[in-house]
């Protein structure tokens, strides 16, 4: 499984469930299927660990790091041609 929050590359799966990672977010989508059965048990404490994971860093990490403010484009304004 990932580290949350340890680099830009890392991804990980469950079911049909991706997991990527980045320094700055963890973004999880599509969907998993909990069944009654060892693979439902095996998805299902995977992703507690994953939760666990994301939930103690969270807690315990340190904020990412302020972004600078982005520049904003210089804009000229003419007169409208068709006033």
């Amino acid at each position: 499984m990932i580290k949350p929050f340890a680099d830009n590359e890392a991804a990980a799966s469950i079911g049909d469930l991706a997991i990527e990672n980045s320094t700055t977010k963890v973004v999880i989508s599509g969907s998993v299927e909990i069944s009654r059965d060892p693979t439902g048990l095996e998805r299902a404490r995977a992703l507690k660990q994953l939760a666990d994971d994301l939930v103690t860093e969270l807690e315990t990490g340190k904020p990412p790091q302020q972004f600078a403010a982005t520049q904003t484009a210089s804009v000229d304004q003419i007169a409208n041609p068709f006033a």
